[in-house]
């Protein structure tokens, strides 16, 4: 099973060559090799390297040698790890020294095998290199490593690692608060751990745990209530929207982003508490029924329209949204969606949206299987007559 503390055996090596011999087996045991799902891999890396005692040198040693760059920004612990490993001032060998000994000191670490040694020499001088070249300094790094390690804590419901992470200066705001989102949505989140021997089963209460915590560490309440409140709809966590009501959530003021979240995640259970704790069906250019057309999942319209919506002000953006929208992330099949969007373009004409004739025939300029929307759109039962063979003239145009 995943389990952030895969490296504990390895705390004991005193080599780079002890550390290789153990690596690949302790992450298939572990299941966060690159090819397990992810982030698992990039959770193992970063849990090592911000959570191992190794020396600095050796941890950077075996990301460099035993890593995938393809699965892992190396850049990531070379800018934790170089003011440690800069300290120490190892010098290069002769043979090097002038092609790549502005790029700060080597890494101090031996292995039996030379060509390995120069690889890991080539990989940090490159990315050292990097550094310059890209405008960044190691600090601007260090501090992204930081906050992926934060978000990372709050993944797994991880207090010790959200700590270190904010002992560190983690910033619960970097990306967009991607450290709130996911124990904002609880256990009904994506990329969850799953539980196992290693790994406990979570709670809500544990990620809830992980909010106040984050608070304890100087978030702003109302940037947590912000951020949260649409994650937490968006998951159809009801659980999560009563804690947050409880820490002050304010769902007439705030609650109309939630709204529009749950809308677009097909979320019923979220729609009908938000709209029972008062969430403003209307705010924002109508979102909610914008975003729920845009889920392609009629009932999730049905829902906002028994509850007030009206389509008639937003009847264009609706047609619209029907025409183009492709939330592949809601559906589990690979499809163009050619069904479900014909689907939602005529409940919306049964609904009486008039067929703008400019709107649909822009569309046909514009997305690739919109004449094969129209065209089954047309043939679905229940539309006025006028509005097939409008919808047929259309599809069938030149």
């Amino acid at each position: 099973m995943p389990d952030l503390r895969w490296y504990l055996a390895l705390e004991h090596c005193n080599t780079l060559d002890d550390i290789r011999s153990q690596w690949h087996d302790l992450l298939e045991r572990s299941r966060m090799a690159p090819c397990n799902n992810v982030p698992r891999y990039e959770d193992a890396m970063l849990s090592f390297l911000g959570a191992s005692t190794l020396a600095p040198c050796l941890k950077l040693a075996a990301v460099l040698a035993c890593g995938s760059a393809f699965d892992f920004d190396f850049r990531l612990a070379v800018g934790l790890l170089k003011e440690q490993i800069d300290e120490l001032d190892a010098p290069w060998p002769v043979a090097v020294a002038a092609a790549v000994g502005d790029n700060g000191p080597a890494l101090p670490v031996s292995t039996a095998d030379p060509w390995l040694g120069a690889f890991i020499a080539g990989r940090l001088a490159g990315l050292r290199e990097t550094f310059g070249h890209d405008g960044t300094r190691a600090s601007d790094w260090r501090a992204a490593f930081w906050n992926r390690y934060l978000e990372m804590a709050c993944r797994h419901a991880d207090p010790e690692g959200v700590a270190l992470a904010l002992r560190h200066g983690a910033d619960p705001g970097a990306s967009d608060h991607a450290a709130i989102l996911t124990p904002a949505q609880g256990v009904h989140g994506r990329f969850l751990p799953e539980p196992g021997h290693l790994t406990p089963e979570r709670s809500n209460a544990d990620y809830q745990r992980i909010l106040l915590q984050l608070l304890d560490g100087g978030l702003a309440r109302a940037d947590m209530l912000a951020a949260a409140l649409p994650a937490a709809a968006a998951a159809d966590n009801t659980d999560m929207l009563d804690f947050l009501l409880a820490q002050g959530a304010d769902i007439r003021r705030d609650g109309a982003r939630a709204l529009a979240a749950a809308a677009r995640s097909m979320a019923a259970e979220a729609l009908a508490w938000l709209l029972a704790h008062g969430a403003e069906l209307h705010a924002h250019g109508n979102a909610a029924l914008l975003a729920a057309v845009a889920s392609l999942d009629i009932g999730t319209v049905e829902i906002l329209l028994a509850a007030g919506a009206d389509l008639g002000a937003a009847s264009r953006p609706a047609l619209h949204a029907a025409l183009v929208s492709r939330p592949y992330d809601l559906y589990s099949d690979e499809s163009d969606l050619v069904e479900q969007r014909a689907d939602m373009l005529a409940f919306l004409l049964r609904q009486g949206v008039p067929p703008d004739r400019a709107l649909i025939a822009a569309a046909l300029d514009g997305e690739f299987h919109a004449r094969r929307v129209i065209a089954a759109a047309a043939g679905r039962e229940g539309l006025a007559p006028e509005d097939a063979a409008l919808l047929r003239s259309l599809a069938g145009a030149a």
